[in-house]
């Protein structure tokens, strides 16, 4: 029997299969589901600073006429906000044997950095962080983004024990040279990659709306391409992949191109916590059939470093591929 278990950013896991942050994991029933189908650890829902930020500045509003209020307002909702979220890790890792990864969803290096600690105190055995904020003005340019997140890293870095993974967009000028200044600022683990809110338009009312928030076969490729090139280049740091990835094929690519785990959320709205089985299943089979014992032996296989023709990474443009023929 083949040995799915891997070692990710120093937590040992049973199966490089992780459920990835999102409503669903801030249910304790998916998650003792979730254990039960062979999840190797669950990332739970993140706490936005935004909501907190929005909701406290909802109550301050409403309370326009009395401005000593607003301190106070501010104060009470983060630490509600907080109170629960710490709640909801306490009772993940009363619930679940596996390692338990707390998530926070922020766009700036404001006041929730003071309470990473207490999500460490109250038993994460780790820290997905997710910081994106648009470009909305002409005047802040790429380095002062990438600073914005080298900051946040270095910053947790130093004050807590458990380790650290960034969740990151794709959209940087020099992807492998930013990861490796997030692994030198003290990360453990980079997401590659997030999925983030789109807007779309309704043509009959003419107006702005969300667009289907999940992912579909095939978005995977956009994850094997870098994660061949970064993990080739940048040693020492673990990644997993994430979004698009709805069939234990594209887990196994994704292994093979670098990740050194595999995090799942679309499929589990619709195929249900039960479906992680059918990952663990498919990986064991192909295991079985290449003559492979061990995850290891898998990870980072094909990428960039260990193929006879990396220019197949490299290739960008369609008509490379097809060499103009029609």
């Amino acid at each position: 029997m083949p040995n799915l278990s891997v070692s990710y950013m120093g937590l040992p896991l049973k199966s490089p299969f992780l459920a990835s942050s999102s409503g669903f994991t801030a249910k304790m029933e998916n998650l003792a589901a979730l254990e039960n189908a062979g999840a190797g650890a669950i990332v739970l829902k993140s706490l936005f600073e935004e909501q907190i930020n929005d909701q406290a500045r909802f109550l301050s509003d409403q309370s326009a006429e009395y401005p000593e209020n607003a301190d106070f307002l501010h104060y009470y909702l983060t630490q509600h906000s907080v109170s629960n979220y710490l709640e909801l890790i306490r009772e993940a890792k009363k619930t679940v044997s596996v390692p338990v990864i707390a998530s926070v969803n922020c766009f700036s290096t404001g006041s929730w950095l003071s309470f990473a600690g207490d999500m460490e105190k109250a038993g994460a055995d780790a820290l997905e962080i997710n910081i994106y904020s648009l470009p909305l003005t002409l005047e802040k340019n790429s380095d002062s983004i990438e600073n914005d997140y080298f900051k946040v890293i270095t910053s947790l870095a130093k004050s807590l024990r458990i380790p650290i993974a960034v969740k990151i967009g794709h959209n940087f000028t020099n992807l492998p040279q930013f990861v490796s200044t997030l692994k030198s600022c003290g990360a453990r683990g980079a997401v590659l990659f997030n999925r983030f809110y789109q807007p779309d338009i309704d043509l009959k009312d003419m107006s702005i709306v969300a667009a289907d928030p999940f992912s579909h076969k095939g978005e995977y490729l956009n994850e094997l391409r870098w994660i061949a090139l970064v993990s080739s280049m940048v040693r020492g740091l673990d990644l997993s992949a994430s979004t698009g990835v709805h069939a234990p094929e594209d887990a196994i690519k994704l292994i093979l191109a670098g990740a050194r785990t595999v995090q799942l959320c679309s499929i589990l709205y619709t195929e249900g916590a039960g479906v992680v089985k059918s990952f663990t299943d498919g990986l064991e089979n192909f295991m079985t059939e290449k003559g492979m014992k061990n995850v290891g032996d898998l990870c980072g296989l094909l990428n960039y470093s260990n193929i006879a023709h990396p220019d197949k990474f490299e290739r960008v443009q369609f008509m490379k591929t097809f060499g103009g023929k029609s």
